[in-house]
């Protein structure tokens, strides 16, 4: 089998923006945004181990974080900022922790909650009752939702990019039950948490995800759930742009709040 080469849009030459899709979704998610941030941006979407393009592969932590490490190496000078939403984010967490000069920095979508000890029953029983439903019927009920929630520009291509179903199970349990911030402390490059004010669960513990790191600045943008770049495109991508693009500015510049 070929060695999978992730997708990639804009000027090789433009700062490296690498963005790492959630559970069941794949590269093609981040598809309605991209005429805006590869105008800007090298922007790169790969798919994770296990899902689009990559669903007949078994999901493994280490691949997974080797998929993020060869799309930032696809970036010029091999460093990009990277951004993780939900799973992708815990994913760049990890990497961010092993080898933080690849970043220029972190994004952190919809990701900023410690999921141990009690608070992982939600997901297990999720993954208990996850075999009693057929990919096609989980699939029908993702796209139903999809369409029904948002634009067909947004939507539309993960749609047709499949899910990855069968991927869930190692991926969450690859994560769960760790404080990511621990990993954190020591990064040295900017972070931005970046949530939807209607995420409550994700939301948790974005104060605390703050403290964590020494460069960090917290987005919430208003009227948005977990899917927070599909709810208002626009905000995400001007939150997304202006973190990119202040990487190079002083680091007092880049610490407060945004607001819509």
């Amino acid at each position: 089998m070929p060695a999978y080469v992730p997708t990639q849009h804009g000027d090789p030459r433009a700062p490296g923006l690498v963005l790492v899709h959630g559970t069941r979704m794949a590269g093609a998610y981040w598809q309605g945004h991209l005429a805006t941030l590869s105008a800007r941006f090298h922007v790169v979407t790969p798919d994770l181990p296990g899902h689009g393009a990559r669903r007949e592969e078994p999901f493994t932590h280490a691949g997974a974080l080797e998929t993020i490490r060869a799309a930032i190496a696809t970036c010029a000078g091999g460093k990009a900022v990277v951004l993780g939403h939900s799973l992708g984010g815990f994913l760049a967490m990890d990497l961010a922790a092993a080898s933080p000069e690849r970043f220029d920095g972190l994004v952190l979508m919809g990701c900023s909650a410690i999921a141990r000890g009690a608070k992982t029953l939600p997901y297990r029983l999720a993954l208990a009752l996850l075999p009693l439903f057929s990919e096609k019927t989980l699939a029908r009920w993702n796209d139903r939702m999809l369409r029904h929630r948002y634009p067909a520009a947004l939507v539309e291509p993960q749609i047709a990019a499949g899910y990855g179903f069968g991927a869930i199970g190692p991926a969450w349990r690859a994560v769960l039950g760790r404080d990511h911030t621990l990993g954190l402390r020591r990064f040295p490059a900017p972070v931005l948490v970046l949530n939807g004010a209607r995420d409550p669960v994700f939301r948790l513990a974005e104060r605390r995800f703050v403290r964590a790191c020494p460069h960090a600045r917290l987005c919430v943008i208003p009227g948005a759930s977990h899917l927070c770049n599909l709810d208002r495109p626009a905000a995400f991508e001007a939150a997304v742009r202006t973190f990119v693009e202040s990487v190079a500015a002083p680091a007092q510049n880049r610490v407060g709040r945004c607001e819509e």
